[in-house]
């Protein structure tokens, strides 16, 4: 600040600046915490998953049979239901244990009888189910499928080897292979594996036979196209005379569609000799699996191959433990049924646990390698699914092995 006298002047001194005075911030008013409210969660409502509905139709045959008068017959139906719904009960276990699912097994015996299959068809249970299981014989099948269809129910087909073409039912689900399936698995495996420079069908002139000889023949006509095939009857031109149907050089193929004991006897002991001068293989009907009348030795040098729907490893592991987990359970050894009771029980409940209400459409997207056997289905729009996968075995070091 600077004062002007009037008078003298007088010295002024020297004036501070004023000191700005500090800015001093406020404190921030602390805004208290709203607290809310704890709000309860929502309500889940859980809603039960509907139970899977399996029915199971097999011939007992539990209201026929006396035990003091059954037959063999009889008894033999009775043993392969029950070894196939204790097998198809495992597998069914066994995918509700891994999928934590819920399936409801309904069992009926259908026994061998078209009526009795009739009355079944109006069982409201049934009709509700969401899968069956059976018939197993083709007639029973036949009148079953025709009239269920309408209802759009998946039906399994689990043993008979009848072509479904019988049955125009869409919704059908064949499990076995045919013989035509077999014959032209055999007639492929030859051209493509074996390739020979001959191959002769010989025929023993039973009508039997003519069911895998024929289809054998069209398979040879549209796969094996390019191969020198001839088909002979033995009663034309007799066991000794088969070596002139023989080529010297290469191998010959030597297909054998029948299962008659005395022929098969016969031939193979007149093929077993002339397997020293020429070279032999020989192909079998898929029913030689089960004849036990055929000598394992001369199968063996004779190199041997049937097909089939069906092939137990004895030495897998997975084997093994269900073995001793049927014999744990039911006290007895598993059958060959209760082999395909368990593939088809696990197969399907897997789809149907995995594949929902869609299960029926992913069959031909999954393939499935079982205990026993082998799942690989094609659709046909008016017959359904059938299984397109047949082995190749080969008699080797005394038993049957895969080759293919």
């Amino acid at each position: 600040m600077v004062i002007l006298g009037a008078c003298s002047p007088k010295v002024i001194a020297p004036v501070k600046p004023p000191v700005t005075p500090p800015i001093v911030q406020k404190p921030k008013e602390k805004i208290p915490e709203v607290i809310k409210p704890v709000e309860k969660p929502a309500e889940v409502k859980i809603v039960a998953k509907k139970p899977t509905v399996i029915s199971l139709l097999l011939p007992f045959g539990l209201d026929n049979i006396a035990i003091s008068t059954a037959t063999l017959k009889q008894i033999s139906s009775a043993n392969l239901a029950l070894d196939y719904y204790q097998g198809f009960k495992m597998g069914l276990d066994s995918v509700a244990f891994l999928n934590n699912s819920n399936f409801i097994l309904q069992v009926y015996d259908c026994g061998n009888n078209v009526q009795k299959n009739n009355a079944l068809m109006l069982n409201k249970e049934i009709k509700n189910s969401d899968l069956i299981v059976g018939p197993v014989f083709p007639s029973t099948v036949k009148s079953f499928t025709t009239f269920i269809k309408s209802l759009k129910i998946p039906v399994v087909s689990p043993l008979a080897p009848t072509n479904p073409n019988l049955y125009s039912n869409p919704y059908l689900i064949t499990v076995n292979n045919t013989l035509n399936q077999h014959a032209y698995v055999a007639a492929a495996f030859i051209k493509n594996t074996l390739k020979p420079k001959k191959v002769l069908q010989i025929r023993s002139g039973q009508a039997e036979e003519y069911k895998y000889a024929n289809p054998f023949k069209k398979g040879m006509d549209s796969l094996a196209k390019g191969l020198p095939f001839s088909e002979v009857g033995i009663k034309a031109i007799g066991y000794k005379n088969i070596s002139q149907y023989l080529n010297p050089k290469g191998l010959n193929v030597i297909v054998l569609p029948s299962t008659d004991e005395t022929f098969l006897e016969a031939v193979l002991k007149e093929l077993d000799k002339l397997s020293l001068t020429f070279d032999i293989a020989v192909i079998g009907h898929p029913n030689w699996e089960k004849a036990k009348f055929l000598n394992i030795e001369t199968l063996q040098r004779l190199n041997t191959y049937i097909t089939s729907s069906y092939h137990i490893n004895y030495k897998s592991s997975i084997v093994a433990a269900f073995i001793k987990n049927y014999h744990q359970k039911y006290s007895v050894e598993p059958s060959e049924y209760a082999y395909k009771g368990f593939d088809t029980g696990f197969f399907m409940a897997s789809l149907m646990a995995n594949e929902g209400n869609d299960y029926f459409l992913a069959i031909e997207k999954k393939s499935f390698t079982g205990l026993h056997n082998q799942f690989q289905f094609i659709k046909d729009k008016k017959n359904g699914y059938f299984n397109a996968d047949v082995m190749v075995l080969k008699y080797k070091d005394f038993e049957l092995v895969k080759s293919n």
